[in-house]
């Protein structure tokens, strides 16, 4: 029966003075005790009014199952995160030919844009953001800068036309689609900015998904009132996936046949750009929807090969493809190379392969405990994060099934799920917390995209999670200690940032933006290195060398920006 339905789809806050918190924190002993919630939900008075139109249908559409992604940006340049929120709308009917897409008359729903005054409080800035309030019916999100100018960009993808809106640091953007070269008609679905070539501007890859005729939707499920369904991608012929190099101007050029990802019809959810072999480039890992995951290996030239096979990471550890969704990748086991986690369909479980150093991987989930929590819930969002701050990743899973009317043909599943929260006991296990979750996991959402990044300046991770047809949700994180806090800003995107304590103690972070599913997280770093001292920061950016930035003086807790002038990197350090 599941044949016959839907297998699966997938900068931070000033050091300010004194502000009301848009929420009633607890205190420190109230936080730390046992069974305390780690997150409330701050979604009324952070002001962030947003409902994910997915265009909902008796034909049942493939794309309205998908959506929303978002990005979390400081879009205005006021040293805060952002929210861009992205939205769907009357479902886009085909044109003359399968694959083609035609956007309804009439008023259409855009996407909006929310600016942070530093705590947690958002203005909905949608009107004057110009070409950012886009009226495609939008799947995900990338960003980053793109044309060398010194202000975010954002590249979204559609079902339908792609649009590359180009930032002026003041909140507003520009549609520069045409003149960047980028034109993509198809229906994509993950995007990914990212320095392939080590050259210092950011190249970009995208995923398409399935070609569908929306004219002729396909009829999956019984065929009684109320139980039709949408159908599994199985039934649709995958599109290729591109890459597109960037000039350094924020002009792009195909090189998807000459640069070694041809070969790339997996239908594709998910993009982690990470270096998964200590060669200092950028390798990719795509999450498939039912068929093998991709490791692009890049050869250090922004060429790349395909090493899935060797890697051990196309298929669960049972050898079957699953329906990947999600990603996040992290040095969770603390050995010092990054691990990748990839959320997948019910009946299948989340998956967590553990690098061994070489770029080869295991699939470690049943041993770490991942792999009960995670059979029956269908995973979307994920993110990796230290969020009651004791040195280690924590893990956050939004969970939503593809299938609305799902209880018809299982009455133990449900549309809206419980989002998950795991802790990690500091060696890469992982235990479920319940209670602790608070209004992360307290009601079941149809969720889609989870990102994090620290919305009110106080030095912890905070969470936004968007759902399917549902209310886009801002839930604040009151587990974490502002006094034993690291933020470490100004890396290049996707760096590898090694910090390291004036007793030895290392720690091996990225940093962002992380995709989780259809997005982007705050870009900055948020750890601890316990009471021990932070005197260095060891930083590899994409095909440079590592760079040796001092701390000084040492520090326990606070915000450190990296900072170049003259080729010469160096630590500024706000104490909290």
């Amino acid at each position: 029966m599941r044949r016959l339905l839907f297998g699966a789809l997938a900068l931070l806050g000033a050091c300010g003075g004194e502000s009301p918190d848009p929420v009633s924190r607890v205190d420190s002993s109230a936080a730390s005790a046992a069974g305390a919630p780690w997150f409330v939900d701050a979604t009324e008075a952070s002001g962030v009014r947003f409902v994910h139109d997915a265009g909902l249908s008796e034909e049942k559409h493939l794309p309205e199952t998908m959506g929303a992604g978002g990005v979390l940006f400081d879009a205005d340049e006021d040293g805060d995160l952002d929210i861009y929120l992205l939205q769907g709308g009357p479902m886009r009917l085909g044109g003359d030919a399968p694959g083609t897409f035609v956007e309804p008359s009439g008023v259409l729903p855009v996407n909006r844009l929310f600016l942070n005054d530093g705590h947690a409080r958002f203005v909905d800035a949608t009107e004057r953001s110009g070409a950012a309030a886009h009226t495609g019916y939008a799947m995900g999100a990338t960003v980053g800068d793109v044309d060398g100018d010194g202000h975010l960009d954002v590249y979204v993808t559609n079902l339908g036309a792609d649009v590359l809106l180009l930032g002026d640091g003041r909140g507003s953007f520009r549609d520069a689609t045409a003149e960047s070269g980028l034109g993509d008609q198809r229906w994509t679905s993950a995007a990914m900015l990212f320095d392939a070539e080590g050259d210092g501007d950011l190249d970009l890859y995208v995923t398409g998904y399935v070609e569908v005729d929306l004219r002729r939707p396909l009829w999956c499920g019984e065929r009684k009132p109320g139980w039709r369904s949408a159908c599994h991608p199985d039934a649709y012929p995958a599109l290729q996936d591109r890459l597109w190099i960037n000039d350094g101007r924020g002009h792009f050029h195909d090189a998807t046949q000459t640069h070694g990802v041809a070969q790339s019809f997996g239908k594709g959810l998910g993009i982690v750009p990470v270096d998964v072999e200590a060669d200092g480039d950028l390798d990719l890992y795509i999450a498939n929807d039912s068929t093998e995951n991709f490791l692009w290996l890049n050869r250090g030239d922004g060429t790349f090969e395909d090493g899935t096979l060797l890697a051990g990471v196309g298929v669960d550890g049972r050898g079957m493809t699953e329906a990947g969704m999600g990603l996040a990748s992290a040095d969770v086991d603390e050995d010092g190379d990054f691990d990748l986690f990839v959320t997948n369909f019910d009946d299948e479980s989340n998956t967590l392969y553990r690098n061994d150093g070489t770029g080869l991987f295991e699939d470690v989930t049943l041993l770490v405990g991942l792999e009960a929590p995670s059979r029956m819930p269908v995973g979307f969002g994920t993110v990796f994060e230290d969020f009651d701050l004791d040195g280690d990743l924590d893990l956050a899973v939004t969970n939503g099934h593809i299938i609305d009317n799902i209880h018809l043909y299982n009455d133990g599943k449900t549309h809206a799920q419980r989002s998950q929260l795991f802790e990690n006991d500091g060696s890469g296990r992982f235990r479920e917390l319940r209670a602790e979750a608070g209004a992360l996991g307290a009601t079941p959402f149809v969720g889609r995209g989870l990102y994090s990044g620290d919305l009110d300046g106080d030095g912890d991770a905070d969470l936004v999670l968007t759902q399917c047809g549902g209310a886009a949700r801002v839930l604040m994180n009151v587990r974490g200690d502002a006094e034993r806090s690291l933020l470490i800003a100004g890396a290049p995107p996707h760096a590898r940032v090694e910090l390291v304590g004036k007793s030895g103690k290392r720690a091996l972070r990225a940093s962002g933006p992380q995709p989780s599913y259809f997005g982007a997280c705050g870009e900055d770093i948020l750890t601890t290195l316990g009471g021990d001292e932070l005197v260095e920061i060891r930083v590899r950016p994409a095909g440079r060398e590592m760079l040796r930035v001092p701390v000084d003086p040492p520090v326990k807790a606070g915000r450190i920006d990296l900072r170049v002038s003259d080729g010469r990197w160096t630590a500024q350090v706000t104490r909290r």
